[in-house]
């Protein structure tokens, strides 16, 4: 009984993380824009970056959805080694470091998270996926590491997208959970999976200008 009231209290406090996300993104730029070149604009900055780019959006999402369809202790394990590898990948765009096909790697990655959205299940190998999550991880914090605006903390900025895209995680991780052992709920989770595919192939063939 404790451990399912545990479960029911920790997700429960998700949807409220993904609405304070959205209630920070609506109200703080009200108050940080009145005062320019505060030291909050890094944060302001980078917690903005992840969510107002489709690509980013649609991948951190999915992330979570996929972390919930293998459950078990790789629920926020692959979560994490994301955010742990964009913390990387932002340390090198920062630095200015450079990553060939930067941006076609991004598109892959939506196109290959909407795919796991439609093909992972409890017993896909969590050692693959956590590695492509990792790889992806990389690419998505290099270009906001590349695209940091001058003249703010890039230690705030840093923080900013990290906070994020943690609460994207979440979110997708909600979504997956609200979906589990709902059989209608599933296979339309598994259509917007497609859907997610999809957008990754068509944002990979405009980068490829194809």
């Amino acid at each position: 009984m404790k451990s399912t009231i545990q479960k029911t209290m920790g997700w429960a406090s998700c949807p409220g993380a993904c609405a304070l996300l959205v209630a920070t993104l609506v109200s703080w730029p009200s108050v940080s824009w009145a005062h320019p070149g505060g030291a909050d604009e890094g944060f302001l900055k980078g917690l903005f970056h992840p969510v107002f780019g489709a690509d980013h959006l649609l991948a951190m999402v999915s992330v979570g959805v996929v972390s919930s369809q293998l459950g078990g202790k790789h629920l926020l394990r692959i979560p994490a080694a994301f955010v742990a590898a964009m913390l990387v990948g932002g340390l090198m765009g920062m630095a200015q470091w450079p990553m060939p096909l930067g941006e076609l790697c991004i598109a892959a990655s939506v196109a290959a998270l909407g795919l796991g959205i439609v093909t992972t299940t409890r017993g896909s190998s969590p050692f693959l996926l956590s590695g492509c999550v990792a790889m992806f991880g990389v690419f998505h914090g290099h270009a906001h590491g590349l695209e940091m605006p001058h003249a703010v903390s890039p230690a705030l900025y840093a923080m900013g997208f990290l906070l994020s895209t943690t609460v994207l995680h979440l979110c997708g991780l909600v979504v997956g959970e609200l979906a589990a052992g709902r059989e209608s709920l599933s296979r339309g989770l598994r259509y917007a999976g497609a859907a997610v595919m999809g957008t990754g192939m068509v944002l990979l063939v405009r980068g490829a200008g194809i």
